[in-house]
């Protein structure tokens, strides 16, 4: 959906209260003190608040130095999106929520022409408890700092808004591949590359890509659509869904390498796989056991085989004043990544 927003005024201003409600419908934005289900409503009824300074701390005053741009950057593609649909859980506060995936299971039977004896199809549902990780990421300025700012035409405030974006997108990233582990907590939030619904990994056969023929390397991804294929009864080969291939960086270059009629591993798998996306996954290099892994992910057009869970994506918090000082706290929560398809992933290490 695409709203016209205006990026030289705040989210919440009138010209922006479309933008808004909708990011806060999303869970993508929000104000402590509002969930995010009254927002929308209280955008509409309040949409230009009069804000003179940022140490009223009126509802809406968390807001006024984040701007459409700034949510553009929260949720600016990264490599996990590559992977895995992002998907919104829970509410705000919860410290552990129950996700419902499913499962399609197709069935037929013959037709007598009666009301009864046909073999139902069914949806096999399936409750996961993960826990919900918070983190932060603050920003404070002061009068000098500003008046410097300032000096070249820049607005301090603003752009530490943009930089506390940022950080909360790449830290949310790196959760989703990594997990989070910390003390007290109620449920595991787990990562990419430890969800335990996980098939095992395979090993590359003949030692690394460092030391293999293009040849050889690309025989290893064609022994891996094969693993796929017969783990997921060929719908990967049949249906129309799309394949990502996530490679450690450590070793993505090997694919660039030629043979002797000059045909890169890359040039090779684009050919043999027109619907493949490669994407190079830092999280992937030395990641198990010291050894660089990739994997291969079917994408059904039924529903998402990974998710990306997320309970919001960023809470404002008040903006403070004290002495020469403004700052504010923006908060974020997170329940890692739920692999809804074993069947749909293959991974393999020893590749570098």
């Amino acid at each position: 959906m695409k709203f016209k927003v205006n990026n030289e005024k705040p989210v919440f201003s009138a010209e922006n209260k479309g933008f808004l409600a909708h990011m806060a419908s999303k869970g993508i934005i929000g104000i402590e003190g509002f969930d995010r289900t009254s927002l929308p409503r209280y955008v509409s009824q309040n949409a230009s608040p009069a804000i003179t300074t940022p140490n009223l701390n009126l509802p809406l005053g968390a807001l006024v130095y984040i701007k459409p741009k700034a949510v553009e950057i929260l949720t600016a593609p990264r490599v996990a999106d590559k992977l895995a649909m992002s998907q919104q859980n829970g509410k705000f506060g919860e410290t552990a929520v129950n996700i419902k995936v499913r499962e399609y299971k197709t069935a037929v039977s013959p037709d007598t022409g009666l009301a009864d004896g046909g073999t139902k199809s069914e949806v096999n549902y399936q409750n996961v408890l993960r826990g919900v990780y918070y983190f932060r990421a603050d920003w404070n300025t002061n009068d000098r700092e500003e008046a410097t700012f300032g000096g070249m035409l820049e607005n301090a405030r603003t752009d530490k808004v943009n930089a506390s974006m940022l950080s909360i997108n790449i830290a949310s990233n790196n959760y989703f591949f990594n997990g989070v582990s910390w003390k007290g907590q109620t449920a595991p939030v787990y990562g990419l590359l430890n969800d335990p619904n996980l098939l095992p990994y395979q090993t590359v056969v003949g030692g690394t890509w460092a030391t293999k023929t293009p040849e050889a390397i690309y025989n290893d991804i064609v022994a891996a659509f094969n693993r796929l294929n017969l783990q997921a009864n060929g719908i990967p080969m049949n249906e129309g869904g799309r394949l990502t291939l996530g490679i450690a960086v450590g070793s993505i270059g090997q694919l660039d390498r030629t043979n002797s009629y000059g045909l890169s591993v890359y040039q090779k798998l684009k050919e043999a796989y027109p619907r493949l996306e490669i994407v190079a996954v830092p999280q992937f290099t030395q990641a198990d056991s010291n050894s660089d892994v990739f994997y291969l992910v079917y994408h059904s057009s039924m529903d998402a085989t990974v998710i990306d869970s997320f309970v919001e994506k960023a809470r404002a918090y008040p903006i403070f004043q004290r002495s020469s000082e403004t700052s504010q706290k923006i908060s974020s929560a997170v329940s890692g990544a739920i692999v809804q398809y074993p069947m749909f992933v293959v991974r393999y290490n020893g590749i570098g």
